[in-house]
């Protein structure tokens, strides 16, 4: 008999033992070196990504607080020889994974070979979030990969000449180079820096780490399971866009570009930005709720296609001055064309899979594509619709701390609900609520940062 990891059972349970035991990985002792001065300003980027975080990582949003990825970065010395690192936001480290030919060869062949462009690669690994919320994990871990790679786009923009997000097709000879799928990881995105500051950031450590595994702990069976469930439907990536890309808005039929509210910086809004535990029961006043939407029309240089064409419906149910019901955006103010009802507080509910704490919820906006779009090209498409609608629902949460609206986004809930009671298309497919509020809630915490999946209605 063989059992599911892989080996027969011993009867006197050595099998079983050696199978629970703990195995460190890389060498012991390792010293620290001097932080190269091609990689300081990567490093500065990161610092601004982590202020205001509770964590140490990144300060974005996460399903579970489980953030299930990890960050590469690509530096090029002044000798022109690149190097790759794996970085820890948190433990303020990083890791020289690879260096030299090999190195430059895969960023050839993604097009990445510009010498004076610093990388950030964001990669994904969709167990952390699968184990929690079983296949919808693999939606919230797309989400919260695009939650971050928005979240350090518009942190370059500010900081850099230029910054560009591109999607996996450009990383993807790294991730062969450095064997991710192996540790059933893959490169969700690469952004694209170009002219931060170089200035020495102190804090830091940085260590030789090559010959190691870019990853630091040995896939479990269950998530080497998990990963082969996947490989069918992840085909290889479409091409990348050619050329510099252009900064536009996001959301499909938006041709104003809008920005955060009172010209605030990303940066300042990023470090403000929180996640609400629940909301109180007062109304929303349109103008900070058409503040918190302009945010939308931020432009952005994102490869992800077009023909992804993620929309947005604005369901209001409490917002001081327009009547209740859903209207689509960006067709102009809230309340210039009502195309369904809004949800009483019990549906809302029902329809959120059970998350009590939206109950108090003014508006919300829902991101959503037609179901041929979604499917066009396989994962493919799913993954560039997801990245549209995180990064939309990441310009929100900026325009929301900007305005001083309560904020939460949710991956649960009925897709095929929401969509009948926001009037929307039977051939409409959901991917993303962001729910608004006039002011947060007294609740101490966010239920679904427990273990149980709170936002699955578990208990």
């Amino acid at each position: 008999m063989r059992t599911a990891a892989g080996g027969p059972p011993a009867v006197d349970g050595s099998w079983l033992w050696d199978r629970l035991a703990l195995s460190a990985r890389g060498r012991p002792g390792t010293t620290p070196g001097a932080i190269p001065a091609e990689l300081a300003p990567v490093l500065r980027l990161f610092d601004a990504a982590t202020a205001g975080s509770l964590t140490g990582g990144p300060s974005v949003p996460s399903a579970g607080a489980l953030y299930p990825y990890e960050h590469l970065a690509v530096v090029t010395d002044p000798d022109g020889v690149p190097s790759v690192y794996a970085v820890d936001p948190a433990r303020r480290r990083c890791r020289l994974a690879a260096r030299g030919r090999q190195v430059r060869a895969a960023l050839v062949d993604g097009g990445l070979a510009d010498p004076a462009q610093a990388l950030v690669l964001v990669v994904l690994r969709p167990w952390l979030s699968m184990r929690k919320y079983g296949d919808r994990g693999y939606v919230y871990a797309q989400l919260d990969a695009a939650h971050v790679a928005t979240h350090l786009l518009c942190l370059a923009q500010e900081l850099g000449e230029r910054a560009e997000l591109r999607s996996r097709a450009c990383g993807a000879p790294l991730g062969a180079l450095l064997d991710l799928e192996r540790g059933c990881r893959a490169v969700h995105s690469a952004l694209v820096v170009t002219g931060c500051a170089a200035d020495p950031v102190p804090g830091w450590t940085v260590v030789d780490g090559r010959g190691d595994p870019v990853w630091t702990e040995t896939p479990s069976w269950l998530e080497v399971e998990c990963w082969r469930s996947l490989e069918a439907y992840r085909a290889a990536p479409p091409p990348a866009a050619p050329g510099a890309l252009p900064r536009l808005p996001l959301l499909a039929g938006d041709r104003a570009e809008h920005g955060f509210p009172s010209g605030q910086a990303a940066t300042a809004l990023a470090a403000r930005r929180r996640s609400s535990k629940d909301f109180a029961a007062v109304p929303l006043p349109l103008a900070d709720l058409e503040r918190a939407l302009a945010a939308l029309g931020t432009p952005l240089a994102l490869d992800a296609p077009h023909d992804a064409r993620v929309r947005a419906t604005l369901v209001a149910r409490r917002v001081t001055g327009v009547a209740p019901g859903s209207y689509p955006l960006p067709d102009g103010l809230p309340g210039t064309r009502l195309v369904a009802g809004a949800p009483g507080d019990e549906e809302l509910v029902s329809t959120c899979m059970g998350q009590e704490h939206l109950r108090n919820s003014a508006a919300l906006v829902l991101l959503h594509t037609d179901r041929e779009s979604l499917l066009r090209d396989g994962a493919a498409s799913i993954e560039a619709a997801l990245l549209r609608a995180g990064a939309l629902a990441h310009l929100l949460y900026l325009g929301a701390a900007g305005a001083g609206v309560a904020v939460t986004a949710i991956g649960g809930f009925d897709g095929c609900r929401w969509r009948a009671l926001a009037g929307l298309p039977g051939t409409t497919e959901v991917l993303y609520a962001v729910l608004l509020g006039g002011a947060e809630g007294a609740a101490p915490t966010k239920l679904d940062r427990l273990q149980p999946a709170y936002a699955h209605n578990a208990r």
